[in-house]
């Protein structure tokens, strides 16, 4: 059986769901020449959110990217990385589209499943 999906074009997928990245963990080497602990890995999820009827979908996206090896006239120490420096790093990494257009089909799939659980017509026990 072929079970078809909504396609939604990016304009849509854009405009219903509401997308946030987060940054879970940074790996970093302890040493490299002169630099203490310089970020290697970052490790991220990127979420999106919809509500219809105050109802909320949810679809989200996980995955590291690797971090070029800084100069020291550009390294910042670990300890003064922010938020918004490490997201700058990571997201011109990303397929955006491609991971949008994941979570918005996992959104999708939620609000119109491909398969339901049903009870049996007969009667009786129906719980696993």
């Amino acid at each position: 059986m072929k079970i078809e999906t909504k396609h939604l074009d990016q304009k849509q997928i854009d405009m219903a769901i509401i997308y946030e990245l987060s940054i879970k963990n940074i790996d970093a080497s302890p040493t490299e020449g002169d630099l203490q602990d310089v970020v290697k890995i970052i490790h991220w999820m990127y979420n999106g959110k919809e509500t219809i009827d105050s109802e909320d979908f949810h679809g989200y996206a996980i995955g590291a990217v690797e971090i070029n090896a800084p100069s020291s006239d550009s390294f910042t120490s670990f300890a003064d990385l922010t938020e918004e420096q490490v997201t700058a790093w990571v997201e011109p990494k990303l397929d955006l589209v491609s991971i949008k257009a994941d979570i918005a089909s996992q959104i999708e799939a939620q609000k119109n499943p491909p398969t339901v659980v049903k009870s049996n017509p007969w009667g009786g026990e129906d719980e696993v």
